[in-house]
């Protein structure tokens, strides 16, 4: 979920439950007191509560806070109820609890790898930490937490100025993560193969025909297939420390789809004929070659990525997000 998305869902429970009488008229809402009472950061409240003003639900109070509605007749002055002791209606949160965003990191986390990742072969980049907290409405807090797992991650750094950097995505960083990748993954898969239902294999594999039948394939249609035989199927491993290394060393798929994006779709057959050997072997409960047949696919895939990277590198590719500066 986007910021934007909380943003929009504090509204929205504010207003419902001020519609339902469960916040009275004439309460003096402040940013802090919503923010704790929800457990969520105060961006995103204060966005709320601006844009409940702008419609009319609450009045600007001329010290200090909001008053919902404006109307203090019945009171004689604004209520200062205690936000804890109302039974507020906050089933819009996810699991009914009193926040969508524990912990609030993991709901940013993806999108910001993601926009890093599509960065770094590109240049080199600095990474903002109040960039982060305005362009997703969080708290500077979360805002490290988020980089700190990135650096664990081994996608950022901190520089000698403790700047945090990242990239450039150089051939031997590429080499070392594939090294890394082609122990993991098979072994996920391999891990997996008894879980997945033979239902689902051969409607894959039907895919994969289909696929390899025709002339003109499009970027979502291979990032589909890659999906599914790189993350579906290894992510049913048991062992979620593997599926989370698995997942955190998928660095090539990011360059293969940015070189799509730049160049256009090239001939694929190769990279079909790859995965259907894989679904063969998985189909036959052959686990041991589809493992053998994975990591040959990979191997063949990284030499592939690594001549794009070099055509990426010739790229001098518009960054659109805010947190991020080239300086390199």
């Amino acid at each position: 979920m986007r910021s934007k998305g909380y943003y929009s869902l504090v509204r929205t429970l504010l207003k419902e439950n001020i519609r339902q009488g469960r916040i009275p008229n004439g309460t003096r809402l402040y940013t802090a007191a919503v923010a704790d009472r929800l457990a969520l950061s105060p961006p995103p409240v204060r966005r709320a509560l601006d844009q409940l003003m702008e419609e009319g639900v609450l009045v600007l109070h001329p010290q200090h806070g909001y008053i919902v509605g404006g109307d203090t007749k019945e009171t004689g002055q604004p209520g200062r109820e205690n936000l804890h002791l109302l039974d507020l209606d906050l089933s819009l949160l996810e699991s009914g609890k009193s926040t969508p965003l524990a912990p609030r990191w993991e709901t940013i986390l993806e999108e910001v790898k993601q926009g890093v990742l599509r960065a770094i072969p590109f240049g080199t980049f600095q990474i903002s930490e109040t960039g982060i907290c305005d362009h997703f409405g969080v708290s500077r807090t979360v805002s490290r937490e988020v980089l700190a797992r990135l650096d664990m991650q081994g996608h950022v750094e901190k520089s000698r100025s403790s700047h945090w950097i990242v990239g450039p995505l150089s051939a031997r960083a590429l080499d070392e993560t594939h090294e890394m990748r082609r122990l993991l993954e098979p072994q996920a898969l391999m891990d997996a193969a008894s879980r997945v239902d033979q239902k689902r294999l051969l409607a894959m594999r039907r895919e994969i025909g289909t696929l390899r039948g025709r002339d003109v394939l499009t970027i979502e249609e291979i990032v589909a297939a890659e999906s599914a035989l790189h993350r579906e199927l290894p992510g049913e491993c048991r062992n979620r420390r593997m599926v989370a290394n698995v997942m955190n060393l998928q660095i090539a798929p990011v360059v293969d789809d940015l070189f799509r994006e730049h160049i256009g779709v090239q001939d694929e057959s190769a990279l079909l004929d790859e995965h259907d050997i894989v679904l063969a072997h998985l189909i036959r409960r052959d686990t041991e070659g589809a493992g053998q047949a994975l990591r040959r696919h990979l191997d063949l895939q990284h030499q592939r990525t690594r001549a794009r990277l070099k055509v990426l590198s010739i790229f001098d590719a518009a960054n659109d997000l805010p947190y991020l500066t080239r300086i390199h």
